[in-house]
């Protein structure tokens, strides 16, 4: 039986502990320098939706391995900078599933991730068995370490790049071989540049230009994705388009405000429906409920897990399971004053004879979330996600929090739990 010191600590710390995560998540919105800390889904804002098939046209499948290269390719180019939330996820053996959040053009969402991404620098040779000049591959992009956007001093932009020791010393060999000639750079199959050979290149650095009389804007835009493709890597098979869609503003909006209308209802009617049937019993278990809701949210939130309409109807529902323990808590509580127990023994008695009940009932619904998370797409393990820490953070609110909460209140006023 807790000791009604220990009953004091541990509701201040659990009401201090929800201030504080309530104050965590709703200060920016208060100090209005952003809204709540949540990674809001494609279907909750407005994106692009991609689904992508990989496979070696000769083995029609590749391994998670190359999967996995090919996840970190498409991250490099579709966040560049780290700071994007883009979604890059596996589904299945040989697609990906990509979510980009506020980014409305599809055509050059799509040109990024299904560019095969392979430079080519070539010098023309001369074939003397049949008299032509045909273009010879000398260097390839697998050399190059890293690649920038410039500027020279026309304010032009140009990428510059720099390569690794064997590629160097290629490069070296080739501007000293073919000095005052041009050397013909393709991306993907296409002429993009063919510089002329002015002096001998050492160290490992170059530079691409990008000009053929076109305006500075699609000149910078050229070049920096230019740069994103060399510095991320070359995909080795070209994706194909399974799905591609957009979810505009105004229906991410829709969707987010009928969540949280909906979040908000299921909790009020439960805090209700606690307080009428149980009074001051049900009114501590609302009490548990909000921190539950706030532990809930904080999770996500620190998790960096991305909320989605299938996450908010897995929290939704989980807002409805948590106050299932309380309830069998409760009913146990009533047999066990009828039955002429002191109120202390009575509240121990009813936790000690429903926790093997309410952990069955919470390991069931585990077990299940697990499942839909493991074999269900992306909207199902949303789902399952929300719905497997709804549990497990009920079992916990009900065995400790809502205990602390009631030894507390009833140590002061016993005469509160009126039972009929």
């Amino acid at each position: 039986m807790l000791k009604k010191e220990i009953s004091i600590i541990y509701s201040i710390l659990i009401i201090l502990g929800t201030l504080f995560m309530i104050y965590y998540l709703f200060s920016p919105v208060l100090s209005k320098k952003g809204g709540v800390p949540i990674k809001l889904g494609l279907d909750l804002r407005y994106g692009i939706h991609l689904m992508l098939e990989i496979y070696d046209p000769k083995l029609k499948q590749i391994s998670n391995a190359e999967i996995q290269q090919v996840i970190n390719i498409l991250e490099k180019r579709l966040n560049p900078t780290g700071t994007q939330e883009v979604v890059i996820q596996q589904a299945g053996n040989n697609r990906i599933i990509i979510e980009i959040p506020e980014v409305s053009d599809t055509n050059d969402a799509i040109e990024k991730v299904t560019k095969v991404g392979r430079l080519e620098f070539k010098v023309e040779e001369y074939d003397p068995n049949t008299g032509n000049v045909y273009k010879k591959t000398v260097l390839t992009g697998d050399s190059i370490i890293s690649a920038r956007v410039e500027f020279n001093n026309a304010g032009q932009p140009y990428v510059a790049f720099s390569l690794d020791n064997k590629g160097a010393k290629i490069f070296e060999e080739i501007t000293r071989q073919y000095l005052n000639k041009p050397i013909y750079i393709y991306f993907d199959d296409k002429e993009i540049s063919a510089p002329i050979v002015r002096s001998v290149i050492t160290g490992g650095s170059g530079i691409i230009e990008l000009g053929y009389n076109k305006d500075k804007e699609s000149v910078l835009k050229e070049a920096k994705d230019l740069a994103i493709y060399l510095n991320s890597g070359k995909l080795q098979y070209p994706p194909k388009i399974l799905e591609a869609y957009t979810i505009g503003p105004s229906l991410g909006e829709k969707h987010l405000k009928r969540s949280l209308i909906a979040g908000v209802i299921a909790l009020l009617i439960v805090c209700i429906f606690m307080l009428i049937f149980y009074r001051v019993p049900g009114l501590l278990a609302d009490f548990a409920l909000l921190s539950y809701t706030a532990l809930f949210l904080t999770i996500i939130s620190i998790s960096n897990t991305v909320l989605t309409l299938g996450s908010i109807a897995g929290i939704i529902l989980s807002i409805g399971m948590a106050v299932d323990a309380n309830i069998i808590i409760f009913e146990r509580l009533k047999e066990e004053i009828r039955d002429n127990k002191p109120l202390n023994t009575a509240i121990d008695l009813a936790f000690k004879r429903s926790f093997d009940t309410i952990l069955d009932s919470h390991l069931t619904t585990i077990i299940a979330a697990l499942i839909l998370m493991i074999f269900g797409t992306s909207i199902i393990q949303g789902f399952g996600f929300a719905l497997l820490w709804g549990n497990v953070i009920s079992f916990f609110t009900a065995i400790y929090i809502t205990k602390s909460f009631m030894y507390l209140t009833f140590y002061y006023n016993p005469k509160l739990i009126e039972i009929k």
